[in-house]
């Protein structure tokens, strides 16, 4: 029996969370762009805060069953946090300091584009906020609250659009309702970005790998399926998920010769 689509869901590896740092102009006198630097010097990704620990801590309450009290808790209350703070704000929630130098700039060419003459203020803070609507998304899941999940991942998206970890969670949610052409460039998207956005790139890239193949297998291209999950296995040997899904495409082919 192939294997379930939870089985391409990644892990939802909550790290990482900046503290508000001194603004950054940019050369563009109509551009403000306030950062958040890395923790060292040579560190790219950023270290937990406060916030950050909170929404670990709710990560481990939904893992030990009581997933209504992390929402109602720790999660809600970071997210209050900063749905007041910054509200009104163009803000964008990075992992690090590559992620968020590539979202100031994204920002700032929307911004420019949308008017062109006017002054703007964005705002690139650490992963906290995203990673509460991300933590809430995956506990809203877990309650088989499938509709509401995707809407605070889409939330997590909107604040971190590069996030491999959340285009991946994305990409499930809409493969299991179904719509897998829809998921499919999300998942390839989530492999293309696991370098910058993520500290564990590998299983981000072999979670959006497997997710590739699951939906291809689903679109009845099964040479490219299987050229996904060979991409998995490549950068994880044996990976168990992955050869499961190979063994099926094997039994698929033979189904199809005996015809």
């Amino acid at each position: 029996m192939r294997p379930g689509i939870a089985a391409i869901a990644g892990v939802l590896c909550i790290t990482g969370c900046a503290s508000p740092s001194s603004p950054k102009t940019s050369t563009d006198d109509r551009i403000n762009i306030v950062t958040s630097p890395p923790v060292a010097p040579g560190s790219d990704f950023y270290a937990l805060d406060e916030d950050g620990l909170k929404i670990n801590h709710a990560m481990d309450m939904i893992q030990g069953g009581k997933i209504q009290a992390a929402i109602d808790g720790p999660i809600n209350e970071v997210i209050a946090k900063f749905e007041n703070e910054y509200a009104g704000k163009q803000v964008y929630s990075a992992r690090g300091a590559a992620e968020g130098f590539m979202y100031g700039i994204l920002g700032a060419a929307e911004g420019v584009k949308a008017n062109p003459k006017a002054g703007m203020h964005i705002v690139v803070i650490g992963p906290s906020w995203a990673m509460a609507y991300a933590a809430r998304s995956y506990a809203l899941t877990e309650m088989n609250r499938t509709t509401e999940a995707e809407a605070d991942i889409r939330k997590a998206l909107a604040l971190s659009p590069m996030d491999s970890q959340y285009k991946n969670e994305l990409a499930y949610l809409i493969t299991r309702r179904g719509d897998v052409s829809e998921a499919l460039p999300l998942y390839q998207e989530a492999e293309a970005n696991a370098e910058m956005t993520s500290q564990h790139p590998v299983e981000m890239k072999c979670a959006a790998l497997r997710g590739q193949g699951y939906d291809l297998v689903e679109l009845h291209r099964l040479d490219e399926a299987e050229a996904a999950y060979k991409k998995c296995m490549a950068l994880v040997p044996d990976e168990p998920k992955s050869k499961a899904e190979l063994g099926y495409i094997a039994e698929q082919r033979k189904k199809a010769a005996s015809k």
